[in-house]
């Protein structure tokens, strides 16, 4: 029995961005109550003078003192950077099956084509680090430092087009104004 394979099964990609975005709502929503003089705490003398946070919590040392959020949005594809596929080179040319759009409705930029055929990176990809990252020839630097970063590659969303699409994988939702990652 592989554990690590059963406890990712307990849990949907979906789910746990799901999760996360009510995370992150919920800390957008306790700071708000801070500032309105509604906080959970009720005076300062509840508070860690050193973190802000509730003294005696978390119950380890923090090692992270900052967080970088980079979302590329019109940056190179995730074809041409970290996400290998093997399949494309078999696949290259050839129209895109039926099985991967399932249906889905096409967007106004490509509803005037006439074909949809599959299109295979055009750079190579090689594992690195310990992590046996893949990484393209594109980005030879951030091969060499692959260990230090952490490659998200299991977002996704139901919406066809980009802008819909970065609204849901940053806020939750994909209708705009609700609160985003770093919007606090």
């Amino acid at each position: 029995m592989d554990l690590k394979r059963e406890f990712d099964m307990h849990l949907t990609r979906r789910q746990l961005f799901s999760l996360g975005a009510k995370g992150i709502g919920a800390a957008a929503l306790a700071l708000l109550f801070k500032q309105d003089g509604f906080s959970f705490v009720e005076n300062e003398a509840g508070r860690d003078p050193k973190t802000g946070g509730l003294v005696g919590l978390p119950h380890y040392a923090p090692k992270v003192k900052r967080v970088i959020f980079l979302h590329q949005s019109g940056g190179p594809s995730q074809i041409e950077t970290f996400d290998y596929k093997p399949a494309l080179e078999k696949l290259h040319g050839t129209e895109l099956p039926d099985s991967i759009r399932h249906g889905q409705r096409i967007t106004g930029m490509t509803s005037g084509q006439s074909a949809f055929p599959c299109v295979k990176s055009l750079f190579k990809f090689k594992q690195y680090g310990q992590s046996g990252t893949w990484v393209s020839d594109l980005l030879p630097h951030t091969a060499k430092i692959v260990d230090e970063i952490a490659v998200i590659k299991t977002m996704n969303t139901d919406a066809i087009n980009h802008d819909p699409a970065i609204t849901f994988i940053q806020t939750g939702f994909q209708q705009p104004g609700r609160p985003s990652i770093g919007s606090w």
